[in-house]
């Protein structure tokens, strides 16, 4: 890669990241050399000069990294799970929304372990992923490994309007709360907000912004405080601030700059129940999830699409 602006400044033997790299503080190009990531001197006191490379991947994370689970177990059924929606749910989507002869630019914020970039840039996309949690232990296992980051999502190292596309899962709701927890911190707006602003600034004017997660106003939480095996469902009471609903996304984007107000896209084959499936008790628990998701999915029914009837809910800002 060139250092041209616009791209990061790549010399001897180093790996050439898929996309320009900037300075998460100051926007500057960066350069990578013998191991390291130089900031030029750009006069701003909060701006370091040099970042890190961490077992080979750039890692631009500002403040604290996200001390997620990654347990073994955990991260194999949330593998299986993102290989499915994949292939099921993302692709279709993007490729809706390619044009002939177009490759489409993506950013997968909070990627987790990586496997949905690998998948995307194998259906022809260009991808990217960055990350800030532990689940970036298993990135050197994937196969796109110049196309992954370590990065909060709250100060991304890419320049403005860079990508086509930036979607995101189940992000916002681990986004301004204490640790890996479901307690929302003093902070929880500003920051999810902060997100919503980089999400915005990443995506060129009329590109797209999809994110997904639990609806708040389902009175069940089905994705969060469950271990593997158990099907014991915590209760969601709608004014707890953890998870997210339709209005707040839609309250995030406009108030970062995006026109238009979010609105809630089908959630068609978002779910394969990968985990559930293998089980006949996952099964029997998984039927009436699947009844109460297919509300969610139907066209005829797409007024309902973010009540408090249907448990995942997938939100679309066009920039």
């Amino acid at each position: 890669m060139n250092s041209s602006p616009g791209s990061n400044s790549i010399s001897g033997n180093e790996p050439d990241f898929g996309a320009p790299l900037c300075c998460p503080f100051c926007r500057q190009d960066l350069a990578i050399n013998d191991g390291r990531i130089f900031c030029p001197p750009c006069g701003r006191e909060d701006c370091p000069r040099e970042f890190a490379l961490t077992s080979g991947f750039p890692d631009l994370v500002v403040g604290t990294r996200f001390d997620d689970d990654t347990d073994d177990e955990l991260l194999a059924s949330e593998e299986r799970n993102s290989e499915f929606t994949v292939s099921n749910f993302w692709t279709p989507l993007f490729r809706a929304w390619t044009s002939p002869g177009q490759q489409l630019r993506i950013l997968a914020v909070g990627c987790g372990a990586g496997v949905e970039v690998d998948q995307l840039r194998e259906a022809g996309f260009d991808c990217i992923g960055i990350d800030n949690g532990n689940r970036t232990r298993s990135w050197l296992a994937r196969r796109s490994v110049h196309s992954l980051a370590m990065a909060n999502a709250k100060h991304m190292p890419f320049p403005e309007g860079y990508f086509d596309v930036a979607f995101c899962g189940c992000v916002f709701p681990h986004v301004g709360v204490v640790g890996d927890s479901s307690t929302p911190s003093s902070s929880c707006w500003e920051d999810r907000l902060a997100v919503a602003r980089e999400m915005a600034r990443m995506v060129k004017p009329g590109g797209h912004i999809v994110v997904s997660s639990p609806n708040r106003w389902f009175p069940l939480d089905l994705f969060h405080g469950r271990s593997i095996g158990s099907y014991r469902t915590p209760l969601n009471l709608p004014w707890h601030r953890f998870l997210l609903s339709a209005s707040d996304y839609r309250r995030l984007f406009l108030a970062a700059g995006c026109a238009e107000p979010a609105i809630a896209l089908s959630i068609n084959n978002y779910w394969g129940f990968c985990r559930t499936s293998q089980t006949w008790k996952g099964r029997l628990f998984a039927l009436p999830v699947r009844a109460l998701l297919h509300i969610g999915s139907h066209a005829a029914m797409r007024m309902l699409r973010t009540s408090f009837l249907v448990p995942w809910i997938v939100m679309l800002v066009r920039r």
